[in-house]
């Protein structure tokens, strides 16, 4: 493949992860801040889970995208 080809798609790809990965972490902002109005009522749980699991997810790609 040619080379300035390469570093536009690895470009690309670089800016459609820091996308997903700006997106992510809105959505942890989101999930935290509806979990700190619910307090530890009904769900706090399962929005605790989803703050831990999407936190995982979020890292995880930033590690295999370096």
């Amino acid at each position: 493949m040619d080379e300035p080809l390469l570093h536009l798609l690895r470009d690309d790809l670089t800016r459609r992860v820091n996308g997903a990965a700006e997106t992510m972490t809105d959505t942890l902002r989101l999930l935290t801040a509806v979990r700190g109005v619910a307090g530890e009522g009904p769900g706090a749980e399962s929005l605790r889970a989803a703050i831990d699991e999407l936190t995982a997810a979020r890292d995880g790609l930033l590690v295999s995208s370096r």
